[in-house]
Formats: structure tokens, C-alpha cells, sequence
């Protein structure tokens, strides 16, 4: 299926997702010191204003598509963020929780794109930052990482009435402690990203997940690798916390019967059994040997279906959730085929990536718009907990990217390590 209609498309919209703050004019009253992309274009779709994790895979087409210096400003503006508030928050005015912290691999992505230290070196305080408030407000007993919430019981309560309740369809006659209860770790779910999905079991918050623990792999690497020219002597400590965490993850995570890295329930003490693609971050971070790697791949099957690879495996009643099978979200592909391509899996990445761009091309000339999720059973615009909204921001940015992987890997014959 052509892609050059969809590529045409995303490179004249570009800026109109582009937006920059006047005096008071910013999104609930906060203004961001730089210009900054929104997911949405304003005025067609619901996700007009600055969030968190999204940005990460605009910025993968923004650095692509020759727009350098915007993703630098996204960049910047994250900085802005942890420095005003010691995170970065879901998005403007939103601070009862952050989003994955995929700081550091937004800095891996735009030296990779541009060979540009001085970026790296302007905000390494903050990359700091955000590190000290992971591994302080969401640290566990197993040492690793959880998601949680900074909200008040109150605001816990209002979460479950407002959201919890009429997109799960619980009942609305609970007693306020267990909508407290049930509310907090709805709150925990809504930072990973996935709110909501069934891959906690209600529990978020008693979870060390995969991709979170591996994303802060990145900000330790990271920081033991650009420790020497900041003039800091600390390169030591930050390798030492990365081979903590590999060591913890290989421990608690990978579940060699299996062959996949599983979410750790750290109150039961137990694996997740549930298959998703946040299980193939070890393989992007550097968690993973290739001989893991290659048995993650084996099992992509189990969430492949003819119009993209489902975030999840299929359960009884996963359908209740959108962040489950049988949707397709733009962010997990990426991941998906980022985490193949680091070990040569090439044809399977290929596949991954195929798979989206078809249905997305597909759905483009059908619509003559890009979409926020799709159904990997059917190819239709995802509906489950509420309607898919038309975006540019990771829709567009995860196109780019996966479209360019595939004409880099045309003239490499595939491998598969050992």
C-alpha cells in the first residue's frame, strides 16, 4: 500500500500542531516558555495542549521531517517542567501524576538525529531531577519502580466518580473508602499511559512495570555516559545503579519458562502472566540478551492480528479496556519495532511496522485523517472507553519513523542473533 500520501499529509501539518503561548493564553493558565506541539491539531481533536509521553514520538517525526528545532523546544519545555515542579507532569495542568519518563530517550533520540551534545548538556540537572523523583515518590521494597499519584483522597474519589466508574462500568453505589481504593489505583494506571488496562488487575500501584523500570535503565546509562564532559565525578555510581537494576529485572522480570519479561507484583510477590508489548522495552534498553530477544520475538504471534499487533493478548474481558486486545496503539508499535531492531530482528520489525503503516495509509485514504488508535482484529478507528480522536502527534511521528526504518533495512539482508 503507498505511503507518500500519508508522508505528504503529515509534512504540510506539521506546524499547524505547533503552538506558541501568549501572555495568559496558555492551556488552564500556564504558559510554556517555548513553542510546543500539541497531539492534536486544535479544532480537530479532543488532546490540544502539551503532554508528556506523546511528545517523545512526535519528536520522532519532527526529527525526521526536518523540524529539529521544535523537538529541541519540546525538550525544553519538559526541562521547564521538572524544574517548576520536580517532574514532569501528564500534561499542562495536570499534576496529580506524571506520564513514563522517557526524558532520556527523547535526548538519545534527538543526538542520534542531529550529533547535538550542547542540548544534552543544558538539561542534564533536570534528567537528574526527574531520576531523584522516581526513584524516591515511586519506589518499592523490591528496589525498582512503581506508578502512582499525588492526589488527596478526595481527589481520588472525584477521579473514580468522574472517570473510573462510567468508562469501566463499576458500580456507582461502592462505599466511598473502596472508591478511594479503587480510584488511587486508577490514578497509578492513568500514569503509565495505559489508563485503563487490565494488566494490573486493578492493583497498579502494587506493580513494578516492565517499560517504566527500563526507561529509568536509560536515564542511569545516560547519565553514567555524560557524567565525564559535564565535569562530574559520579560516572561510577550511575553505572553501578544500572547494573543493579539489570540485575533486579533479570531477577523479577524475565520469566524464562515463558519467554517474555512480565510486570512484577511486588504485594503478592509474583509475575504478571498477562503478554504485552510493554515486555519488549528490556529488549530497547539494553536489558535483554539477544537470545531473550529472539524468544520475545517468537512470541509476537500471540498478539498479531491482519491489521496490527494488539497491546495486549486476549482475555475474557479485555474488550472492557482500551489500553488491551484488540487495540493498536501508535506508542507500543514503536516501542515493538525499536526493541526488534536493536537486536537485528529485522524481519520481524518489518512485520510489526507493516502492519501499522498499512492500516494507518489505509484508514488516511479512507478519512483523510491520521487516528489516536485502531483495532488490530478489524481495521476500524478504535472505540473501546471512548472514541479514537484525529491526531498528528504520535500517530504521525510513529509513521515517519517506522516508514524510514523500513527503507533503511531494504538492502540488509535480516538476521537473527544467536
Amino acid at each position: 500500500m503507498p505511503y507518500s500520501a500519508v508522508r505528504a499529509y503529515i509534512r504540510e501539518n506539521w506546524l499547524r500542531s505547533l503552538h506558541r503561548d501568549k501572555a495568559g493564553s496558555g492551556f488552564l493558565g500556564i504558559d510554556l516558555p517555548f513553542p510546543y506541539t500539541t497531539p492534536s491539531i486544535k479544532g480537530e481533536g479532543h488532546f490540544s495542549f502539551f503532554f508528556y509521553w506523546d511528545t517523545r514520538f512526535t519528536n520522532l517525526g519532527l526529527l525526521r521531517d526536518g523540524h529539529a528545532s521544535v523537538a529541541a523546544d519540546n525538550i525544553r519545555n519538559i526541562a521547564w517542567f521538572i524544574r517548576r515542579q520536580g517532574y514532569m507532569p501528564n500534561h499542562t495542568g495536570l499534576t496529580n501524576r506524571s506520564q513514563p519518563p522517557l526524558f532520556a530517550r527523547m535526548l538519545l533520540d534527538y543526538r542520534e538525529a542531529t550529533g547535538d551534545e550542547a542540548l544534552l548538556a543544558e538539561v542534564a540537572s533536570e534528567l537528574r531531577q526527574e531520576y531523584h523523583f522516581w526513584t524516591t515518590a515511586r519506589h518499592t521494597p523490591t528496589g525498582l519502580q512503581r506508578h502512582g499519584h499525588h492526589d488527596t483522597d478526595e481527589g481520588c474519589l472525584k477521579f473514580f466518580n468522574s472517570c473510573v466508574q462510567s468508562r469501566l462500568g463499576l458500580p456507582a453505589d461502592l462505599p466511598d473508602a473502596e472508591k478511594i481504593r479503587i480510584g488511587a489505583h486508577h490514578l497509578g494506571e492513568a500514569e503509565s499511559g495505559w489508563d485503563f488496562t487490565p494488566r494490573f488487575s486493578g492493583r497498579c500501584m502494587d506493580f513494578n512495570p516492565v517499560e517504566l523500570n527500563s526507561l529509568l535503565h536509560d536515564h542511569e546509562t545516560l547519565l553514567a555516559e555524560l557524567a565525564p564532559n559535564l565535569g562530574r565525578d559520579d560516572a561510577s555510581l550511575w553505572r553501578d545503579r544500572a547494573a543493579t537494576r539489570h540485575d533486579r529485572v533479570q531477577r523479577l522480570f524475565w520469566d524464562d519458562s515463558a519467554g517474555w519479561f512480565h510486570d512484577y507484583d511486588f504485594v503478592e510477590k509474583r509475575r504478571s502472566s498477562l503478554v504485552h508489548l510493554g515486555g519488549l522495552l528490556p529488549l530497547l534498553s539494553g536489558l535483554a540478551t539477544h537470545a531473550q530477544a529472539a524468544r520475545v520475538a517468537q512470541k509476537l504471534p500471540l498478539l498479531t492480528r491482519p491489521h496490527g499487533v494488539a497491546v495486549t493478548m486476549e482475555t475474557p474481558d479485555c474488550r472492557n479496556y482500551q489500553w488491551a486486545y484488540p487495540n493498536v496503539w501508535p506508542p507500543l508499535v514503536c516501542f515493538a519495532v525499536e526493541s526488534l531492531r536493536r537486536h537485528n530482528l529485522n524481519t520481524d520489525a518489518d512485520r510489526v511496522a507493516r502492519l501499522f503503516l498499512d492500516t494507518t495509509a489505509r484508514l488516511f485514504a479512507e478519512t483523510g485523517r491520521l487516528w489516536e488508535k485502531t483495532d488490530a482484529e478489524t481495521g476500524v478507528i478504535a472505540a473501546n472507553e471512548y472514541a479514537a480522536a484525529p491526531m498528528m502527534g504520535w500517530t504521525a511521528g510513529v509513521f515517519v519513523a517506522l516508514h524510514e526504518g523500513l527503507s533503511a533495512t531494504r538492502s540488509q539482508t535480516p538476521t537473527r542473533p544467536r
